[in-house]
């Protein structure tokens, strides 16, 4: 994984590390000024991201984080086989009987979200203001 400049975080991750790259993202975002309910959001959806990379997706996966001018920016990779489309287009949550499509949604209303997807692998981008 590449080593961003001014990067806060930038690791490569699996199964065993989520609780730890929970704990790394939530240090990281602190020190970048998050607090509060803000922080707790931002957390809260890249794990998601997170989890959901390790559900899905393959390896490698990485998480990187950064700061630019007034936002908060972590990046989550995989190589997996993308996301399909009905999951991505989703106004409203899943149903308990839907296979899976809540991750997604939680954090599209958690954090600002970007998702770059296909055959070849998912970037979940998620940004939080710092203002």
């Amino acid at each position: 994984m590449r080593t961003l400049t001014g990067s806060l975080l930038s690791l490569e991750f699996d199964r065993s590390s989520v609780t730890r790259v929970r704990h790394l993202v939530t240090v990281s975002a602190q020190e970048a000024g998050l607090e509060g309910m803000a922080l707790e959001d931002f957390v809260l959806a890249v794990h998601e991201a997170v989890t959901n990379a390790v559900r899905y997706g393959t390896p490698p996966r990485g998480i990187a984080m950064w700061r630019e001018p007034g936002v908060l920016i972590c990046e989550i990779t995989d190589q997996g086989p993308g996301i399909p489309a009905e999951a991505l287009d989703r106004d409203e949550p899943a149903t308990r009987f839907d296979f899976g499509g809540r991750g997604l949604w939680l954090m599209n209303r958690l954090a600002d979200l970007t998702v770059r997807t296909g055959s070849d692998g998912t970037a979940v981008r998620l940004c939080a203001s710092l203002a």
